[in-house]
This record gives C-alpha cells, sequence and structure tokens, in this order.
C-alpha cells in the first residue's frame, strides 16, 4: 500500500514522461518498474520507459503539443498486447478506466512541472527502498540473500564486515555463511553462466544442496519435513524479483548491521545492569570492558560498510545528586579521617571528592585529603578555623560547629569501609546513568549506529574508570581491617 505522497511521486514520474518524453532519459538508468508500488504504474513505466515507447518514431514525428496524446494511445495498446500474451484477466471496463487513468497523467494537475522528473523519480526510489527492507528493517536480511543470488559478485562487496551472525533469522543466517561468508557465490559453476536468471538459478540450487551438506556433515537436528519448506524458501528469493536494486546490496547489508549493533548494545547494556544485583557491582568493571571491546569491534565494521565518519564525543560524567541514604557513612568517614589521618595513604589513592553529595562533604574532604598532603598530619582546630574562614561565601559550605562534631564523634580506622560503600554508590550511580543513556540511543529509530556506538562508549569509559575505583577500594578494605593501617 502506497502513502498519498508515494502514490503522488509515482503519477508524476510517469505524466512528465508523457508529457515530455525526453525526461525519461533522466530516470531510465537507475528507477525500475518494481520500484513502483501501483501494479498499474508499473506496468505503466515497464511499457513506457524500459520498452522505449518514450522513443517511438510515431511519438518524435508528432507536433510537440501532440505527443502526450500519441505516446499515451502506443501505452495503452501496447499494455493490451502484454496483457494478451501474459493471460491477464481484466474486464472491459477496466481498460477504459486505464485508458482515461493514461490521458490524465500528463495533465497539470499530475504534473506542475515535467522539469522535475528526476525529483519525483528520487521519492518513488527511496519509498522502494523502505518497502524493501520494511519499516523496521525486518525485511533486511532477506533482501540481502536476495540481492546476492541476483547479481553474485553484489557477495564480494559484503564480506569481511556483514556477518551471518548479524542476522536474526537462523536460517537466514547460515544461507549467508554458504553464500558470502564461504564464497559460494563466487563458484566457476555459477559465474560462467551468461544468462543472470541463468546463474541466480544454478547458485540457488548450490545453495540448497551446500545446506543438506553441512546438515549431514555437522550433524544438524533438522527433521526432513523442514528440508521442503528450505527449498522453497531459497526458490522465493530466486524466482520473485525480491530486490528491485540488487547492486544496492551493501546498503541493504547496512540495514541487517544497523540492527545487529542495536541488539548488541542493547544486549550489553543489560548485562551490565544485571551487575547491579550483587552489592557493590564487583563484575562491573570487568562487564564493562568487555562491553567496551565490543563496541571497538562494531565500530570497525561500521566503518568498513560505510566509511569512516565523524567522531563521536566521550559522553560527559552524568549529574550526581545527593544521596541521603549515604549521608551517616559519608560523615562517619570525614571524622575517621580526621581522628585518623594516617588512613589517607591509602583511602586517598581511590576515594574522590565526588564521592561525597551531601552540601560541604565534598570541600571538606578535599581540605582533609590537601592538609595530609602538606603537613602529614591534621590539626582540627585549622580544619574547623577553614569551615569558619569558608563561612556562608561557599555554596553549600558546612558550619563550624558542624565540622567539630563530625571530628568529636570520628572513629578511627572505619575511613576505609566506609569510603568503599561511597564508591559503591557512585558506581552503581554510574552504571545506572550509562545503561539509561545507552538505552535511550538504542530506542532512537533516527540514531544512527555511529552514534549510537559513540554514546555507549562515552558512558562507559566514564562508568569503567569508576568502576576500577572499586576494585582499588575493596582490595584495600580486605588488606587493612577495622582498626588496621
Amino acid at each position: 500500500m502506497s502513502t498519498p505522497a508515494e502514490a503522488y511521486a509515482e503519477a508524476a514520474v510517469l505524466g512528465s514522461v508523457l508529457q515530455d518524453p525526453r525526461r525519461a532519459l533522466e530516470v531510465r538508468a537507475w528507477l525500475r518498474a518494481e520500484d513502483f508500488a501501483d501494479p498499474w504504474r508499473r506496468e505503466i513505466y515497464r511499457v513506457l520507459v524500459d520498452g522505449h515507447l518514450y522513443a517511438h518514431p510515431a511519438v518524435l514525428a508528432a507536433a510537440p503539443g501532440q505527443r502526450a496524446q500519441v505516446l499515451g494511445r502506443l501505452v495503452v495498446e501496447d499494455l493490451y498486447v502484454r496483457a494478451s500474451a501474459d493471460g491477464w484477466q481484466v474486464s472491459d471496463a477496466t481498460w477504459r478506466q486505464v485508458a482515461d487513468y493514461v490521458a490524465a497523467l500528463p495533465l497539470p494537475d499530475n504534473v506542475p512541472n515535467a522539469a522535475h522528473a528526476a525529483h519525483y523519480g528520487r521519492v518513488v526510489a527511496q519509498a522502494s527502498l523502505e518497502r524493501t527492507v520494511g519499516q523496521r528493517g525486518e525485511f533486511a536480511e532477506r533482501a540481502v540473500l536476495a540481492a546476492v543470488l541476483a547479481r553474485p559478485e553484489e557477495g564480494e562487496r559484503l564480506r569481511g564486515w556483514l556477518r551471518a551472525e548479524d542476522f536474526t533469522d537462523p536460517w537466514m543466517g547460515q544461507m549467508y555463511r554458504a553464500l558470502v561468508q564461504d564464497r559460494l557465490y563466487a563458484h566457476p559453476a555459477a559465474t560462467v553462466r551468461s544468462s543472470p536468471a541463468e546463474r541466480q538459478q544454478v547458485l540457488g540450487r548450490m545453495l540448497y544442496e551446500q545446506f543438506q551438506y553441512k546438515a549431514a556433515e555437522e550433524r544438524w537436528t533438522v527433521p526432513h519435513t523442514v528440508w521442503p519448506a528450505v527449498a522453497q524458501q531459497i526458490l522465493a528469493l530466486t524466482t520473485t524479483h525480491q530486490v528491485p536494486h540488487p547492486e544496492h546490496a551493501a546498503q541493504l547489508g547496512q540495514r541487517v548491521l544497523q540492527t545487529s549493533i542495536q541488539q548488541q548494545v542493547a544486549e550489553g547494556s543489560w548485562r551490565i545492569e544485571s551487575t547491579l544485583q550483587a552489592p557493590g557491582a564487583p563484575a562491573a568493571e570487568m562487564e564493562i570492558n568487555s562491553m567496551l571491546g565490543t563496541l571497538q569491534r562494531l565500530e570497525d565494521r561500521w566503518e568498513q560498510a560505510v566509511g569512516r565518519g565523524e567522531a563521536v564525543g566521550a559522553a560527559l560524567p552524568p549529574q550526581t545528586s545527593p544521596r541521603a541514604e549515604m549521608a551517616s557513612t559519608e560523615d562517619a568517614v570525614l571524622g575517621s579521617l580526621m581522628r585518623d589521618p594516617g588512613q589517607m595513604e591509602q583511602v586517598g589513592r581511590w576515594l574522590r571528592a565526588g564521592d561525597f553529595t551531601q552540601p560541604g562533604r565534598a570541600e571538606l574532604f578535599t581540605t582533609i585529603r590537601d592538609a595530609v598532603s602538606t603537613r602529614g598530619t591534621i590539626d582540627p582546630a585549622l580544619v574547623v578555623w577553614d569551615a569558619h574562614r569558608r563561612g556562608t561565601a561557599s555554596p553549600g559550605a558546612l558550619p563550624p560547629e558542624q565540622v567539630w562534631a563530625m571530628y568529636q564523634a570520628g572513629r578511627p580506622g572505619v575511613a576505609q569501609g566506609g569510603g568503599r560503600q561511597l564508591v559503591e554508590a557512585n558506581i552503581v550511580h554510574h552504571v545506572r546513568s550509562a545503561t539509561s543513556a545507552i538505552n535511550a540511543a538504542v530506542g532512537d529509530p533516527t540514531a544512527a549506529p555511529g552514534m549510537v556506538i559513540g554514546t555507549a562508549r562515552g558512558h562507559l569509559q566514564h562508568a569503567s574508570s569508576q568502576a576500577a575505583r572499586l576494585t582499588q577500594a575493596t582490595w584495600s578494605a580486605a588488606r587493612t581491617g577495622p582498626g588496621v593501617r
């Protein structure tokens, strides 16, 4: 079913050629009859352009104002001859409707400007491509196979970046493996044939035989009742014109790879998210790094398919909102560090100011860390004085009495265990932010694969650095128990 815009474009192409037969030269090399969704418009284009009626001597001899009428009459006559030869069941009333339709095509309502014939043709071709791959790419796998069967040389353009694993239909994937990855398309038995139709039939038969051979050799558990259906499926790919433009096999393959990339990224995001089920997400770093490797391989294959695109920058770190449930842990860590500054030697290697989300805590941690690095110890009075000096000048600054209360409540030796809990909360936040951004990118139908990969990489690289700190914190806490430095 064609859309109104597509139907108008189809009629406009035909009307342009009828109005000005020279316009056929602008579309005949790349627009095919099979690109037309409407059966009658498809056949009209076939006899008008593919059948070269636009260059008929009777048309060329007619006066410019009479050419559309002469050409229209020739189109209807040629259609009638083809209908008789091919056994079309068409009533006299239908023929009158067809004749009236052809006569009306070159009128200004259909063709405001015949010079736009190529533009109308591009609309038709784009709509044809969308029908070929389906609204969501559901027909792209079938179309790739049909294109290679119709034009075996297209297999060479697909090898290296499109793989059987990218096909969601396992049978289609196995067909692709045999046809392209195992180079069946280049077999001499098919390439020596002079007729494209004969090459297509021979290649389809060889594909079925290769399937049966592999099934026996690899001991596939395939019931005998399935094989007739497989043969029928391969036959349908060779006898039905599935792809109007088999020379566009690479473009169709890109659509298959795009779907595969979206699925692999979505599955990787789910695996990373599942690591949060364990306290502290201990497996997050390994899963994130594995996914980063997968993204690099997918990017390499996508660049092979379409060329190197513009680099996508790394995503910004997600904003951290205050975590009320960690407030007491943050105060306990800061109080412990003030009481026992020697812990900073270990804690400072992996704990960051950004792990503190309550107001003023990040600044207090920075003050303590700087005091230890410059003097090797902490004078609580100076820390309180620093808080007093900041006063209300710094947003969210802690009042001196609150800093002093932290110091008095501080317990030596607990900073490492509490700090690890802060890092755990941080990694959970960053992983959730990363997977949420990735899922949004995958779910966006307008997002190109390069953008999906770039978005995933940017967020995961930041989350990976957080996960690495969790590993350090876990190792440090295991070596040093409470009260031990």
